[in-house]
């Protein structure tokens, strides 16, 4: 069995699985909705619907998972070895650094300063670290970021006020 099919067949036991909880999830929440006259007029029915189809199809992928040998695979994934290279590896720190970035700028900058200058923070340290821009005739590439990024949040700013009458502050 190549490298491939080994992490498919771990990843559809994974995946499965979690699907199959958030069914459960899903169903419980629907059996807790109210309802008026039957439960079938009711908020929660619909809900129910997809949960039940949602736990049969984690289950198909469930089974398909453990019949390509995903138990085996998952425990050959889940080594010390191969969770330090995937720590390692440059798109991994790279996607963490932007969750982090995304994350200081929803929980931390959002609420507490104007939203034009948050979003232009955000977007200009955003831009600088995947090097979106490089120097263009006598403009270097920060001054472009900058730019980008104060002229992108005016617009995000107005099409919201004018398009949609929403004042984000």
């Amino acid at each position: 069995m190549d490298a491939r099919k080994k992490k498919s067949a771990a990843m559809n036991t994974v995946f499965g699985i979690l699907l199959v909880l958030f069914s459960i999830y899903i169903i419980i929440s629907s059996l807790s909705m109210k309802y008026f006259k039957s439960f079938i007029d009711g908020a929660g029915f619909f809900p129910l619907i997809i949960g039940c189809v949602l736990i049969g199809l984690g289950a198909v992928l469930t089974f398909i998972g453990i019949n390509a040998g995903g138990f085996a695979e998952l425990k050959e994934v889940l080594t010390g070895s191969f969770i330090m290279a995937f720590i390692k590896n440059e798109d991994t720190v790279r996607v963490l650094i932007l969750l982090s970035m995304m994350v200081v700028y929803v929980f931390i900058l959002l609420g507490n300063i104007p939203f034009v200058w948050a979003t232009t923070i955000y977007l200009f340290f955003t831009f600088v670290y995947l090097k979106a821009y490089k120097k263009t005739w006598i403009i270097p590439g920060w001054l472009m970021s900058l730019i980008t990024a104060i002229i992108t949040s005016f617009v995000i700013f107005y099409a919201f006020k004018l398009g949609l009458g929403l004042t984000i502050l």
